[in-house]
């Protein structure tokens, strides 16, 4: 429940620019054309944008940071987030979308440490794509047990005690690349690998009870391998305007990788982006769901709850075998892309609402009781198609989540 403070600050920081939104452009490569009548304050402003966004569309890298304050009742006092760098990995080949890398941080003074992101990588005129996902953290987290059963036993124990009944320490590492080849127009296949390593301590008595927590203890790490395949139609791959994405993948864990245990993970997943009354405003919309086979260690059990699917949950509340959600986004940049060209203020800033639900159980005949979940955003366009995002979700009866991160949640 980050509560950046600095984006209060951010509107006295930013240059007041005109809010005017009268000029339609045609910038094929360089050439920019001005098909409206503009004021002389206007057209500077608008050519000095072009200018910088054409020396910066070149660059090799491209840098931008925000951050600031931040508060998180687990977390407590602290400083939060993020920073994204996008670049060509040839700077030939203009087909082919800039690269990026975000990576979302927090240092807190109860320890907390969490630096973690999940970007791409373009190459050879887009037919070839790495997805990776990394993070290291630090921090106070949740848990409620496994299944509605023993989430609903854990929430009576959390209004009794407090949410230091529910709360306790772990530290994690992931690295989790895909690699992925065009093999037909928008058809991919790729191969994957993950690693993952937990460790947690400070549980309270009833977690160290737990038959799970016993069954795979408070230390290991897994290895796994598997294949994906996607159909992707969208327009861009960090903020769609338009298209369908959809993606099946299957990985198998095991003692025979270097791994502590030996399981299998199943994700389908669908995403359709549709542009409504401008271009920059976007319905979106998706459903997902995971199927864990055999022995899925406890913190790797399908969830939901996190910054990038349903924001508001507890993070690590609902877990289970198997889950499923799906959501309703809507996307708004305030004014147009022309008005962003010329450096007009409030075309760096929109809003986004969504509602969704979820469920989890055992096997996907369990999924009969859906929860509900609903939320608004911030957006700031600090790069062409690439913005920081502040949302604010909820579960009903339940307190705000806050989270701040780089890029689409979806």
């Amino acid at each position: 429940m980050k509560i950046p403070l600095f984006v209060f600050f951010l509107f006295l920081a930013l240059p007041a620019f005109t809010q005017q939104d009268t000029a339609k452009l045609t910038v094929p490569k360089d050439t920019l054309t001005v098909t409206e009548q503009l004021t002389a304050r206007q057209l500077k402003q608008l050519y000095r944008q072009h200018r910088r966004d054409s020396i910066r569309a070149h660059k090799k890298v491209w840098l931008s940071i925000l951050g600031g304050p931040s508060y998180n009742p687990e977390a407590s006092l602290g400083i939060g987030g993020a920073m994204l760098m996008t670049f060509r990995m040839n700077k030939y080949d203009s087909l082919s979308q800039r690269s990026f890398i975000p990576v979302g941080f927090n240092i807190s003074i109860n320890g907390t440490f969490v630096a973690a992101g999940a970007g791409t990588l373009f190459f050879n005129e887009n037919k070839f794509r790495i997805y990776i996902k990394y993070g290291y953290r630090t921090e106070p987290a949740n848990f409620y047990g496994i299944g509605y059963d023993e989430i609903k036993r854990a929430e009576e124990l959390r209004d009794l005690f407090n949410k230091d009944s529910v709360t306790f320490h772990k530290a994690s590492v992931q690295f989790f690349p895909r690699f992925v080849w065009e093999i037909r127009p928008n058809i991919y296949v790729g191969t994957l690998l993950d690693y993952n390593y937990y460790y947690g301590k400070d549980m309270p008595y009833w977690m160290e009870q737990n038959p799970q927590v016993q069954k795979y203890g408070n230390k290991y790490h897994n290895i796994g391998i598997g294949g994906l395949f996607q159909y992707d139609t969208r327009d861009d791959v960090a903020t769609p305007f338009s298209g369908i994405f959809l993606s099946a993948m299957g990985t198998l864990y095991g003692k025979y990788l270097g791994g502590d245990f030996n399981y299998e993970m199943i994700e389908l997943e669908y995403r359709q982006f549709r542009q409504v009354f401008k271009r920059r405003s976007v319905l979106a919309w998706t459903a997902k769901s995971q199927i864990g086979i055999d022995n899925v260690p406890y913190t790797e059990l399908p969830n939901f709850g996190n910054p990038f699917d349903l924001r508001g949950y507890a993070w690590g509340k609902y877990r289970d075998k198997s889950m499923a959600y799906g959501i309703v986004e809507y996307r708004h940049m305030f004014m147009s892309e022309e008005a962003y060209k010329r450096g007009a203020f409030w075309s760096k800033f929109g809003a986004v609402a969504w509602v969704g639900t979820g469920a989890i159980g055992k096997t996907p005949v369990d999924w009969d009781k859906w929860k509900f979940n609903y939320g608004v955003g911030l957006r700031i366009q600090l790069q062409p198609r690439k913005n920081f995002r502040l949302d604010i979700g909820k579960e009903p009866g339940q307190k705000w989540g806050i989270y701040m991160n780089m890029t689409e949640a979806f």
